[in-house]
């Protein structure tokens, strides 16, 4: 039994590990080393030493009533925007996290905020889904980082989490205390 799950077994391993190298070999290739907004629009330099724009003139209207020129689409459990460039719907990342997380871009919020800001004034006639400016926290008026609501969403965050926490503390307890006295009565 041992030989055939075996012959089954290593072969598959190796393929499976053969696929992941091929795949992070492609992943290094994309690696976003920096990411520059300017009055232009957003320019991607990869590790490599190419570069990749998604510029404000590139950007089409979708002539549907019911959809935004600029909305987000989620991806991973994180929003990112979605805006139709050069006849393709196309994501607008400032996540800038590799696979392997050997580059981290930091300024993301001033970024996004930056690029944003560069829609309104350079393409006014695109319209952009209230929910962008909800998602990432930016004041429309000004485009200012709207700290309060940041904060607000995080402490309700952290006070559900400190609330099942608790809860499943006192579950967890109770259900030690309940075993432990079924034990000294077995005895």
């Amino acid at each position: 039994m041992l030989v055939i799950v075996s012959i089954l077994y290593y072969p598959a391993l190796g393929f499976g590990l053969y696929r992941f190298i091929l795949y992070q070999k492609t992943v290094t290739k994309r690696v976003v080393k920096r990411i520059v907004v300017d009055d232009k629009g957003v320019h991607y330099e990869r590790k490599n030493g190419t570069t990749d724009h998604i510029l404000y003139h590139n950007l089409e209207k979708y002539h549907l009533a019911d959809e935004y020129d600029v909305d987000l689409s989620p991806r991973n459990k994180i929003n990112v925007l979605k805006v139709k460039h050069n006849g393709s719907v196309t994501e607008v990342d400032f996540d800038g996290v590799d696979a392997g997380y050997s580059c981290y871009i930091v300024n993301l919020r001033a970024l996004r905020r930056r690029y944003i800001q560069g829609i309104i004034y350079f393409r006014p006639d695109l319209r952009i889904n209230p929910s962008v400016y909800t998602a990432y926290n930016i004041n429309p008026v000004d485009f200012t980082f709207d700290k309060k609501k940041y904060g607000t969403a995080f402490a309700k965050t952290l006070a559900v989490l400190i609330l099942l926490g608790s809860i499943l503390g006192c579950i967890m307890l109770g259900l030690v205390k309940w075993l432990s006295k079924d034990q000294i009565y077995l005895h």
